[in-house]
């Protein structure tokens, strides 16, 4: 390489450092803000992240808490704490909880407003939740159910519960004297390959005694 070229590489780095410390100069202060905004993003999501874990431990210890004292049959305590768990809404130890108090009250252990309990749409066991949530009101406040919209929805052939939701919807018409929609939904049953041999059996002898008591 000749002295010529050297020189202009020479030149030409000293250039080009320039440019760098002219471009930092010129931008060093909104690096240092973007640098600054990155940590904070990165610190809140850890502190997110370390919240939201220790709260699902500490509904998982009361959850735990709470089905101690249903073996023990302190059925009071064990209201108490599903019921913090459930309004918490923090994870699905809010939905358990929720099933867990309704199986309280339809074993008569508790009384309790269904009504007063939370659970979000987007819930893996929303629909069980909304399915037994109607199998209550049935047997205890048919007269105030307002989400038979719902169980009909339940019942369209695209639902996995259609035939729970069915089963349920008969026994609603049925309570209500309405036999015609009580057999229509039992029909379903019957005539679906898939619904399994004891639930069709079962809607047969429902269908008979219908029939009988006519």
């Amino acid at each position: 390489m000749t002295d010529d070229q050297n020189l202009i590489k020479e030149i030409d780095e000293e250039v080009k450092q320039d440019d760098y410390k002219r471009i930092w100069n010129k931008y060093k202060k909104y690096i240092f803000i973007l640098i600054i905004i990155l940590l904070i993003i990165i610190t809140s999501t850890n502190i997110f992240k370390y919240n939201k874990e220790n709260k699902i431990e500490k509904q998982s210890e009361l959850f735990f808490q709470a089905t101690q004292y249903i073996e023990q049959e302190d059925y009071q305590n064990a209201e108490k704490i599903l019921r913090d768990i459930n309004n918490g809404q923090e994870s699905g130890y809010s939905d358990l909880a929720f099933l867990y108090i309704l199986d309280l009250v339809n074993k008569k252990k508790i009384s309790l407003d269904l009504n007063n309990l939370k659970v979000k749409k987007k819930s893996i066991f929303y629909d069980l939740i909304t399915l037994q949530k109607f199998n209550n009101e049935i047997n205890s406040n048919i007269e105030n159910i307002s989400n038979i919209d719902e169980i009909i929805d339940l019942s369209k052939p695209s639902s996995s519960w259609k035939y729970i939701a069915h089963e349920l919807l008969s026994s609603y018409y049925l309570k209500q004297n309405d036999f015609d929609n009580a057999i229509q939904s039992l029909d379903v049953i019957i005539n679906s390959e898939d619904s399994g041999e004891f639930i069709r059996e079962r809607a047969k002898t429902v269908i008979e005694m219908i029939k009988e008591n006519k």
